[in-house]
């Protein structure tokens, strides 16, 4: 089944949704806002017989899957109205929404362009960019309307890659290294430490509470961090984001190779075109072609590895010809999104589909989100669009050549 998806006309660089509001890094260098409850209204009044799935799709997804709606949904005719009725939304709604600066707040200009990545967390903003990495608190005042501060200088390096969790920013600086910073402290700002705990550093990913580094886009290394219980859990996640008890009290413990996590596996490192992760497991495109998921063992984690079954996932057919490699990676329920140069696949429930036929500047979902878990936001060169996952399970398909442009893929 499609996803339902409408489009913002928009010239933006990034797009992210978080605690109820649609962010945007516009192609002038502004950032802007809005509650997200304000596009969808404009859906709505476009398509009133479609309300309550737009606002199950797209405000409050987690309805679909958390206990009481599983136990609605375990009812088979309800179940069958529901998918019913997706199947009408994605054959019938093409909405497409102008943007309206007026719609927006703006937050301030961008001290340094070009934006390389953004990650909100914790009620704060961060913004890679070129000259360093930026700052933004949303709601100094702890109450529950935005009034965001104007972005201050953390970190001065050329940022390519943000991650957060449990109290941490994780930094991707590429050739600098890769670094972290905690803004649990007395000043409440994020401070980071300024040598670097890798000496490359392209993307992150975690794995529970550890961070995978990857220096390659076929290479990682596995960073096991201790951590404590918090007494007392903060406040800021009260928006959205799942808050945790735990905090981050020594980065990188311990760490393992990706050839040492790979020796019980049936995967040979040098045999990787591509990899990324999820909290339990690795994803691997093979130089021949192969989409493969394989678990990871963390019962002991004095001796991690993956695991020696493979897992072998719907992907191109194989052929003598050029076999694609992501751009991006991301992760979803059940599945991942895959952005490819000219195409964004997304991979769910064993089934293969691809939702966008043109470029991308860049592709996000909201694993760690409560309400949003289960959309993803593209943003493009002239448009910015939302896409819900289809919430049940499907029979498995394969892409295949023919649905890539192989003439403008690079190697």
């Amino acid at each position: 089944m499609k996803t339902i998806k409408f489009s913002i006309k928009v010239k933006a660089i990034d797009s992210y949704i978080y605690g109820g509001h649609l962010f945007l890094i516009l192609k002038d260098g502004r950032i802007a806002y809005t509650e997200l409850s304000k596009v969808i209204r404009k859906l709505v009044d476009s398509y009133p017989d479609f309300e309550n799935l737009i606002r199950l799709s797209f405000q409050r997804n987690d309805y679909l899957s958390n206990r009481q709606g599983l136990m609605i949904l375990g009812v088979g005719e309800l179940k069958n109205v529901l998918m019913k009725l997706w199947e009408r939304a994605t054959n019938e709604i093409e909405f497409t929404i102008d943007f309206d600066i007026d719609d927006f707040e703006i937050i301030s200009e961008i001290p340094s362009m070009p934006v390389l990545d953004m990650r909100l967390y914790a009620m704060r903003m961060y913004l890679g960019c070129k000259e360093g990495l930026y700052e933004i608190n949303l709601n100094p005042q702890d109450n529950y309307h935005l009034k965001p501060s104007k972005p201050e200088l953390r970190f001065d390096a050329k940022i390519t890659h943000l991650n957060a969790k449990s109290g941490e920013v994780i930094i991707s600086a590429n050739s600098e290294g890769l670094f972290h910073g905690s803004f649990l402290n007395e000043k409440n700002k994020l401070e980071v430490i300024a040598k670097p705990v890798a000496k490359k550093s392209i993307r992150t990913g975690w794995s529970s509470y550890d961070v995978i580094n990857y220096e390659e886009h076929n290479n990682f290394e596995y960073f096991v961090n201790e951590t404590e219980s918090i007494d007392n859990k903060p406040k800021y996640s009260k928006f959205d984001e799942q808050s945790v008890r735990r905090r981050i009290t020594e980065f990188g413990k311990s760490k393992y190779g990706m050839g040492q996590l790979m020796e019980h596996s049936n995967l040979r490192a040098e045999d990787v075109s591509y990899c990324f992760n999820s909290s339990t497991s690795g994803f691997f495109f093979t130089k021949d072609g192969q989409f493969i998921n394989i678990n990871l063992n963390k019962e002991n984690k004095q001796d991690l590895y993956f695991t020696s079954r493979n897992h072998i996932l719907p992907n191109l057919e194989k052929s003598k010809k050029l076999f694609t490699r992501p751009v991006s990676s991301s992760i979803v329920p059940k599945g991942c999104v895959i952005e490819y140069f000219d195409k964004v696949a997304l991979y769910h429930n064993g089934k293969a589909k691809i939702i966008e036929n043109s470029p991308s500047i860049n592709v996000r979902s909201y694993p760690s989100s409560i309400r949003y878990r289960n959309l993803i936001t593209i943003t493009k060169d002239e448009e910015i669009s939302i896409h819900s996952i289809y919430p049940f399970d499907e029979a498995p398909i394969k892409l295949t050549f023919d649905d890539f442009d192989f003439e403008n893929i690079f190697n």
